[in-house]
Order: structure tokens, then sequence, then C-alpha cells
């Protein structure tokens, strides 16, 4: 199954591999050192400018120019991927963070999202939880929270009863090569507490592959998956996810179809090398429900 229009993600994944390599050819080499990582803050900061004067003329939408500067933390990433040394990393990482949090945020009534990447999966999660809308006592999982947004929308949509609540488990961290740097928990907890449902949720910080196991078992109605894309982290957070279902289960796991070549082996972000083996593993006791930017699995009572 397809879908009719590439979602954002895939967009800004091909724009960061473009500029990766525009930037790894000028340079000629995807490893540059200090020097190199000079050069290509320089055509950053330049680019970032560009982006700054198009949208003060109106010329470009403020989500058209938070997008493309987080274009370029993607291929700063690869860079960072592709194993360069600790002080181009750092150098590397501070870009990063610049880019994200000199973003302006969207505009918005009460919440404050910087990106939307939830608004193109709604009709399709409205379908598959649709079962679950404002029936009492649902218990919902999100794994990989960033600004609120998809939690946001649990509790107007699906987890509307007074008697439901929201797990979310999130280091709440930028991690950007060597250094974590704090920044996306502010937007979330703002976001939670204008929803009027923030004493319906709990949020839990730091590893998933740590926290998830100290959850019980069979305790949730659907999870959200959207932590680490990681081949070897996705693989553990599903495994762990699968364990957290009630039979009937919805387990929706985001970016499915993403696949940045930076780094190989388990370290590759491209879910769908852990997922598709996972779900073949699975075989008889889940039902697929979707596959295409998402994948949706139903867990079957077997």
């Amino acid at each position: 199954m397809s879908m009719d229009s590439p979602p954002k993600q895939r967009a800004l994944a091909a724009a960061a591999a473009a500029l990766h390599a525009e930037w790894s050819a000028a340079l000629g080499t995807p490893r540059p050192g200090i020097d190199g990582a000079g050069r290509v803050m320089d055509w950053v900061a330049h680019r970032a400018g560009e982006l700054g004067r198009a949208l003060a003329d109106g010329s470009l939408s403020t989500e058209e120019h938070n997008d493309q500067r987080f274009a370029m933390t993607l291929a700063l990433r690869r860079f960072i991927d592709a194993g360069v040394d600790e002080p181009t990393a750092r150098l590397m990482s501070r870009a990063m963070y610049d880019l994200v949090v000199d973003s302006p945020a969207l505009p918005h009534p009460r919440y404050r999202f910087t990106y939307d990447w939830a608004s193109q999966h709604t009709g399709a999660w409205r379908r598959e939880l649709a079962h679950l809308a404002a029936q009492p006592a649902v218990r919902g999982l999100e794994v990989g929270c960033f600004e609120g947004q998809s939690a946001c929308w649990w509790l107007e949509n699906v987890l509307t009863h007074p008697t439901s609540a929201l797990t979310c488990v999130d280091q709440f961290g930028t991690p950007m090569g060597s250094i974590y740097l704090n920044y996306y928990e502010r937007h979330f907890d703002h976001n939670v507490a204008a929803s009027g449902a923030g004493h319906r949720v709990t949020k839990l910080i730091g590893l998933s592959q740590v926290v998830l196991r100290t959850l019980p078992p069979s305790s949730f109605h659907f999870a959200y998956v959207d932590a680490s894309h990681r081949v070897g982290d996705v693989l553990q957070d599903a495994v762990l996810v699968w364990g957290l279902l009630q039979p009937g289960g919805i387990a929706i796991f985001d970016d499915y179809d993403l696949v940045e070549d930076a780094a190989l082996g388990l370290q590759a972000r491209a879910p769908r090398l852990a997922l598709d083996p996972f779900v073949a593993i699975l075989g008889s006791s889940a039902e697929v429900l979707r596959r295409d930017w998402q994948l949706v699995l139903r867990k079957l009572a077997r």
C-alpha cells in the first residue's frame, strides 16, 4: 500500500541527502575535519540568512522556512553519522541546535509547534483508532514525543473520556553527536498543558529501552512509536511495545519507510530494516493494517 503523495519527512530526507552530497563534493570528503566543518558552517549561515529574509518579506511561509532549516540539520547529522572527529561533531551539533531553536513557532491559537509532522497522518489515525475514541479507560502509549503534537491529537480525538490516559516516554533532549541539548521538553509541557488534559498524561523521561521495561505488560490499547530510528533501537522498541499492548491493541510505527544511509548496520536510520523482520516473526499473531510511511499493526488474540 502506498501513499498518494510523499510525506513531508520523505521530502526533507531527500533534501538533506542532496545537501550532504553537495557539501561533501565541495569539500572533497564526506568526513570533514574542523576546517571543513567551518566551511560547512559558513554555507549553513548563508542559507539560513536567505531563508530568514524570505520569511520576513513574505515569500516563504513559517512552515516552509522551518522545514528547510530542519533539512539542514539532517544534512549535518549525516556528516556526524559518517564518523567525524569529536571537535567537528561538536561544532556541527551546535549548528544543528541553533537551526532548531531559532526557528519560529508555527501560527496556532493554542499550541507552540515548530514543525508539523502529524497533520498528514491524522486522517488514517482517526480511522484506525475510531473504535477507541471517547471510550472509557482507554490507555495510550507514545514513545518519542517531540513537541507533543501527536500527544495533543490523541488527547483531543481519541482519549477524550475523563477516565482515559496517555503515557509519554521520551529522553526530552536533542541527541546530536556527543552532546545532549535539552529543548523539546519545554514545548511538550506547554502544549500538553494547553490541551486541557495534561492531568491525564504521565511523562516518563529516559531511554525507551529502559523505561518501557518498567511498564506493566498488556496494559495499553494503542501505542505510537516515533523514537530513535536507528535499526537496533527500533527493533528493541518494537519488541517491548508489543508486549505492552493488549490483545486487539494497535501499534503505529512512524517513519517506517525512512532510509538514511550515512551509517551502516544497526546504526543506520532505517526503521523498516528492523520492522520487516519483526512482522515476519510475529506471523499470524499480527495483522498489518497499513504499510506506507507508517506501519500499523493489530495484535491478535492468539
